[in-house]
């Protein structure tokens, strides 16, 4: 398959579809329930780390210099190091997309509760499976047009529920001291640490990446979720919005325009759908992506496969509440340590390889 390069702006809106919806939908639940009052705070104070763990992967790409993780990886250290740092990298890619297809077919079911779970899935992944299969180009120039709507959509819902707001709600702060605060961390920090997907699409982008544009992101990112998570407190409430399994779209419940027009809640279904159809396009990708295979043939078998075991594991019948806790418990938690962890051996990685070969530039194919 030919090499595709894309644009920092592409990679930008990519960046913002695939991390913008995971921390709507699984992180601000969460973090409500554990934290309440003092969510924003939390996630102010992930914002913070994100924004220290930022140069870790600047470091990390400009000493790698945009090439390929794995054949890099392979070269500097042999493939004792370099697979089974990718497999863990491919586990927490796969996971994405399940959960995403988990959690979009159970906001579905409110919609269409008469529809199965299995038809809803595959049709989402087959646009998934051709977008993917597009290659990053595809997906770039999809989340193009898409976004930007998105984004109006944001917007729109943010000023029509004005009235609705009550900014008292988020008094007194820090009622429960700090600890509950450092508790929620945990899971807009798993959100946030989602960024490390730069270091596994970096050598598709055209130019190389600057710090402060690659900061001016953790910022976006940052903004992306504090919002929702005030939204949702001062609309509804800390106690009633921490009930909610999806309290940043039952912000559409509220829209009314004039006497005539409301229930616009079908509005969110638009920016859900955009969320999901990024997160998963991209992990379908991602995965044979890392393994550089480019006969399409069997790039597009890759991409099947991946898509269908996504299937079965988010049709699987477990309860909400089971999932819900998983997420809490286990999977966010160890995203995070195993995410951060990596970050952080890849960039102890990219300095001896550097040192060891005077920052010379080996092309990697």
């Amino acid at each position: 398959m030919k090499k595709q390069s894309i644009s920092f702006l592409q990679f930008t809106i990519i960046t913002f579809t695939v991390i913008g919806l995971m921390n709507h939908v699984i992180i601000i639940p969460l973090l409500l329930e554990t934290t309440k009052r003092d969510s924003w705070l939390s996630v102010l104070i992930a914002g913070v780390l994100l924004l220290l763990w930022i140069p870790i992967l600047y470091i990390t790409n400009k000493k790698m210099k945009g090439q390929k993780l794995l054949p890099w990886l392979k070269k500097h250290y042999g493939g004792f190091v370099a697979y089974p740092l990718i497999a863990v990298i491919i586990v927490f890619v796969f996971s994405i997309a399940v959960i995403t297809l988990k959690e979009t077919l159970t906001f579905l079911s409110f919609y269409l509760p008469e529809t199965p779970m299995l038809v809803l899935g595959f049709f989402l992944l087959l646009i998934c499976f051709i977008n993917a299969h597009g290659g990053i180009h595809s997906i770039a120039y999809t989340l193009g047009i898409l976004l930007p709507f998105v984004f109006v959509l944001g917007f729109f819902v943010a000023f029509a529920n004005f009235p609705h707001k009550d900014y008292s709600f988020l008094k007194p702060i820090l009622e429960n001291g700090w600890d509950l605060t450092f508790n929620g961390l945990i899971y807009p920090a798993a959100g946030f640490i989602e960024l490390i997907l730069f270091l596994m699409i970096q050598h598709h982008i055209r130019t190389p990446v600057k710090f402060f544009p690659l900061f001016f992101i953790g910022l976006g990112i940052v903004g992306l979720t504090v919002g929702p998570t005030i939204g949702a407190i001062i609309e509804f409430g800390p106690f009633v919005a921490a009930k909610q399994r999806f309290p940043a779209f039952e912000e559409w419940r509220l829209v009314i325009i004039g006497r005539y027009i409301e229930h616009l809640d079908f509005l969110s279904v638009y920016q859900w759908l955009v969320g999901a159809f990024g997160r998963i396009s991209l992990a379908l990708f991602v995965i044979p992506d890392l393994f550089q295979i480019q006969r399409v043939k069997i790039r597009d078998r890759w991409i099947m496969v991946l898509a269908i075991l996504t299937l079965i594991a988010s049709t699987l019948p477990i309860s909400d509440v089971t999932v819900h806790w998983f997420l809490a418990r286990i999977l966010l938690p160890s995203s995070l340590i195993a995410m951060l962890t990596i970050s952080i051996i890849l960039a102890i990685l990219s300095l001896i390889a550097s040192k060891k070969k005077g920052g010379q530039n080996y092309d990697i194919s």
